[in-house]
């Protein structure tokens, strides 16, 4: 499933909104969210995608911008080095 799909349904499952409408295309703020809503869907995105925003503020146009931001920000939290497992150097 794409970053597009993941994020179309959870606009259907959570806002109830027209599968129909969400498109790549589609302007965010057509969509009948207001600020409280797309703050909760940041904290809903966060939560199904495993990620952590950055707390300064997030915009986007499109549906597809956020799918296209949301994709490049899996690649480098994906691409960063995590902590040592169990049993790795100790710090000095």
């Amino acid at each position: 499933m794409t970053t597009l799909e993941r994020l179309s349904r959870i606009l259907v499952q959570r806002y109830k909104l027209d599968p129909a409408r969400l498109t790549a295309d589609r302007q965010l703020d057509s969509l009948g969210l207001d600020s409280l809503g797309m703050i909760e869907m940041l904290f809903i995105i966060e939560e199904e995608f495993h990620l952590d925003l950055p707390s300064d503020r997030l915009t986007f146009r499109t549906l597809g911008e956020a799918a296209r931001y949301l994709d490049e920000l899996i690649g480098r939290q994906q691409a960063a080095p995590g902590p040592w497992p169990s049993g790795g150097p100790t710090p000095c």
